[in-house]
């Protein structure tokens, strides 16, 4: 089945992540966790700068300047396929992104305090 979706296909990943079948060095998937945490920063910082342009002025007092900037402010937030949302949508991708690479490094963490705790309990073999 394809995904009709980025976030359904990062969530079939993670998915197969889960189920064993997807693979990926853990520092890979920092690496790549780090580089979603850098750009959810940039998107994020973008739409609130988009929120602010969600109300134009100076086009003007004849009805069509007063259309024009409503067009535009509805353009940023609030409108179909406004800059805020489809900004929105982007954050939505790259948090389900980073699900699927925390599983690996987080995982590779488990095992590791597992391991620990085995020595410490029975020693080192």
């Amino acid at each position: 089945m394809t995904p009709n979706s980025p976030i359904e296909y990062w969530n079939g990943l993670a998915t197969a992540a889960d189920d064993g079948q997807l693979f990926l060095d853990p520092a890979a998937a920092r690496h790549c966790n780090n580089a979603c945490n850098d750009y959810l920063s940039i998107l994020k910082e973008n739409q609130a700068l988009a929120e602010m342009q969600g109300n134009v002025e100076g086009m003007g007092t004849f009805d069509s300047g007063i259309a024009l900037a409503r067009k535009f402010s509805q353009k940023a937030v609030g409108g179909p396929n406004s800059l805020v949302d489809v900004l929105q949508s982007h954050i939505d991708v790259v948090t389900a992104m980073q699900a699927v690479f925390r599983k690996f490094f987080h995982a590779a963490e488990d095992v590791d305090q597992q391991n620990a705790t085995s020595i410490g309990r029975k020693g080192p073999r």
